[in-house]
């Protein structure tokens, strides 16, 4: 195939051509008596017994190579650019994807900039391209080497103002066009020519919208609806009633799925004059509306909702004070569910709770902010939970405060409630929110939940209490938490009678680990765990996976610099 595909080629069909090519290639190359598309450049096999299936497989490959690479037609009535060799502009290492786009020539990095109007409009190329080792360990990445790194590197990136190098945009918008949670983040790093490059082709026009600034008014009408949420989602930054009215104006219109998704976006800068709206879907049809809607109207400042649930739970849950004690006095409703509940955002049925009534004063209790109770009753949230752990309710009421702590991202109530089950022997409630709880809290809090916790069971084995939340916590990890976690490992390893027992939790911890450690910790992990890899056949693999993760990343942030 030629450097460059002539701009004008009248055959050059890559969506039409490729459709073709499936018809014969499903069919059979012998079956089939259609012609094979003819592709400017691209030479037929000599003649042979197989050489229809030859042609096949080539045309496949440069088909693939050429719709990748963002080909659209030219426009009708314009000069089409000369394309028979890339200018200096355009010279792409991938330069097939400059010759096949048949757009305007990319911008060059310090001309003026092309970007769709959904995009922010850039005076100039202000961030540098990685460095040679930087884009090196970056196309590792996108390999497949690391993957998991590519989502803070890329992050790391746009903050330390570097961009990719245009070798590498190609395999990066291929990389990150059908994983969402990078396009925000790869978005930031493409640089103008990489803005240029993700306009060309419409599978790569989605990273492209995620690192929009300014919201554009077609995406509503003719987007798709992660782009109309994005639009949305921008929209409410600029101009939070416009985006309120619009909402309003298309909900009762659209199918319940996408009701609850455009409902979601109302998430972001809560505002207490979304209540009106959000009341009137609290009673939609479909459950999965009012499951989107009940969270937000919850955490509303001054929502109404929570002025009802009140009037509601206030007197079920009372606190009975005598001369050297207090108790939790529990009520059931008086009557079971009817429709009057339903406004409340209350449903009939709820799998957290057993029980009809017990369902009802459950979803109310995990709706109300828990600190409502601690101010109430002027106790601290410990006490609290001594108090109802002592009901014959302890069941629903410690899992609804759990519930409630996380809706409400309540960072006491959830550490109050996690070292409360964990620093002694308690039964946990099925359906406790652990992982929630735990993501409420900083690094830092966790640390000084767990490090106690681990201090008092100094030893490593599946059944510890602390293991379950330690492969929860959040990173990165304070130094004295690695320190002390790497400590009781490297004990528990020295010690290789055992190992056939702990392999299966140590090398989940492991793997957690190479995620919550920062890369600056890497010798705090090294020096203590890599004259064990020999020792430890059954975790070889997960010991030294967490090393050379920590190492790759301590190189990335080395790479930034350079």
């Amino acid at each position: 195939m030629p450097d460059a595909l002539p701009p004008s080629a009248p055959h050059l069909r890559p969506a039409a051509d490729w459709q073709q090519l499936q018809r014969v290639a499903l069919l059979g190359t012998r079956q089939s008596t259609e012609t094979l598309p003819a592709v400017p450049g691209c030479a037929a096999p000599a003649e042979s017994a197989d050489h229809r299936e030859q042609q096949v497989l080539l045309l496949a490959g440069v088909l693939s190579t050429v719709r990748k690479a963002g080909f659209r037609p030219p426009r009708a009535g314009a000069d089409a650019p000369e394309t028979s060799r890339p200018t200096p502009a355009t010279t792409f290492s991938e330069e097939r994807t400059a010759a096949a786009t048949e757009a305007a020539p990319a911008p060059a990095d310090s001309g003026p900039a092309h970007r769709p109007s959904t995009a922010a409009v850039a005076g100039s190329e202000t961030a540098a391209p990685l460095g040679p080792q930087g884009a090196q360990l970056l196309q590792l990445m996108l390999e497949g080497t690391e993957a998991g790194s590519l989502y803070g590197f890329l992050e790391d990136m746009h903050r330390h103002q570097r961009r990719v190098p245009p070798r590498l945009l190609v395999g990066l918008l291929e990389a990150t066009r059908t994983r969402r949670e990078l396009h925000g983040p790869a978005s930031q790093v493409l640089g103008r020519r990489g803005e240029w490059l993700a306009a060309q082709n419409p599978a790569w026009q989605p990273v492209l919208l995620a690192g929009a600034t300014a919201p554009d008014p077609a995406t509503w009408e003719t987007g798709t609806l992660a782009e109309r949420r994005t639009y949305l989602y921008l929209l409410r930054d600029t101009d939070p009633t416009e985006a309120r009215t619009l909402l309003a104006a298309t909900l009762p219109q659209e199918p319940a799925r996408t009701q609850a998704e455009l409902i979601q976006t109302l998430a972001q800068n809560p505002d207490p004059a979304d209540a009106p709206l959000l009341e009137q879907y609290l009673t939609a049809k479909s459950k999965e509306v009012r499951q989107a809607v009940r969270p937000l109207l919850a955490r509303l400042p001054d929502s109404p909702l929570l002025a009802r649930l009140w009037q509601r739970a206030e007197p079920l849950v009372r606190l009975k004070t005598g001369l050297l004690s207090k108790k939790l006095l529990v009520e059931l409703p008086p009557a079971d569910w009817d429709k009057t509940w339903l406004p409340d955002g209350i449903e009939q049925k709820d799998s957290r709770f057993q029980g009809e009534r017990a369902a009802l004063l459950g979803q109310v209790l995990a709706l109300l902010p828990p600190a409502r109770w601690a101010a109430h009753w002027q106790l601290a949230p410990r006490k609290l939970l001594e108090l109802a752990a002592a009901t014959e309710w302890a069941g629903l009421l410690l899992t609804a405060w759990a519930e409630a702590a996380v809706l409400h991202q309540d960072a006491e109530w959830a550490g109050a409630l996690l070292a409360w089950f964990y620093e002694k022997p308690r039964p946990l409630p099925a359906t406790l929110p652990t992982g929630g709880l735990v993501w409420q809290l900083t690094p830092e809090q966790a640390a000084d939940l767990l490090l106690p916790l681990i201090n008092a069971t100094p030893h490593f084995s599946a059944e510890v209490g602390w293991l379950s939340l330690l492969q929860l916590a959040p990173g990165p990890w304070p130094e004295r938490l690695t320190r002390r976690v790497v400590e009781v490992l490297r004990d528990t390893l020295s010690k290789p009678v055992e190992l056939y027992r702990i392999q299966y939790a140590a090398g989940q911890l492991l793997e957690h680990m190479a995620r919550a450690v920062p890369a600056a910790q890497y010798r705090l992990c090294a020096e203590p765990l890599q004259p064990l890899l020999q020792d430890v056949p059954y975790l070889h693999n997960s010991l030294a996976r967490l090393l050379n993760t920590l190492h790759f990343r301590q190189q990335l942030a080395e790479v930034l610099l350079e």
